[in-house]
């Protein structure tokens, strides 16, 4: 499996779970119903994860 998922495996739980989190706020129609929310946990949500990776990952001088 290491071949096939590159990269830590905190990262791809946190890719899934943002992954459900914004599917299902898709699933109850949110991006029709109320946008400004929807649109909030999209940003908020891919913020958090954008944090995680850049402060787990190891940096290259």
């Amino acid at each position: 499996m290491n071949k096939i998922f590159l990269g830590k495996p905190l990262h791809w739980l946190m890719i899934s779970l943002t992954t459900i989190v914004i599917f299902a706020c898709g699933l109850n129609k949110m991006h029709v119903s109320d946008f400004n929310l929807f649109i909030s946990i999209v940003f908020i949500s891919v913020a958090l994860l954008i944090l995680l990776i850049l402060k787990t990952s190891k940096q290259k001088n």
